[in-house]
């Protein structure tokens, strides 16, 4: 039962995700990114290396926030605020990428818009991880 909960979760989180990339009929300004090369990132010398280092950190900043979101969802199991949860983080993710969309877009068309797209996504992520991880602490509430 827990599974098949968490693959719901998970199916209807990637699912907020792609219907938010499909209703602007375009890809965000890191989904253009290639991955299969290598930059170094202490060493940036490039803009495109700052997107792709940009761009590296907002995906671990998102593989950490679904670490302490699947922690979370764990503890709230079979409780009326494990659906709560679910709901308020795909309402989340939706206002996330939105508002990094709209951050980024007064940048639109230069070559510094995925950077900017990606560091939105990175600072709103790690702290709605914090977020999670003081719920997680404090499975009352905190504030």
């Amino acid at each position: 039962m827990q599974r098949k909960l968490i693959a719901l979760v998970m199916i209807g989180v990637m699912s907020a995700i792609s219907q938010h990339a499909t209703a602007q009929n375009k890809p965000t300004p890191s989904e253009n990114l290639p991955r299969n090369i290598r930059v170094d990132c202490k060493n940036q010398q490039t803009q495109f290396d700052m997107n792709f280092c940009a761009n590296q950190q907002a995906r671990a900043a998102d593989r950490k926030l679904n670490q302490a979101y699947q922690t979370l969802i764990r503890s709230y199991k079979g409780s009326r605020r494990e659906s709560q949860l679910v709901a308020a983080q795909q309402a989340w993710i939706k206002f996330r990428d939105t508002n990094c969309t709209f951050t980024s877009a007064a940048y639109e068309g230069g070559s510094i818009q995925p950077m900017v797209y990606s560091n939105c996504i990175e600072k709103m992520t790690n702290d709605r991880t914090k977020q999670l991880e003081d719920f997680a602490k404090n499975r009352e509430g905190v504030f």
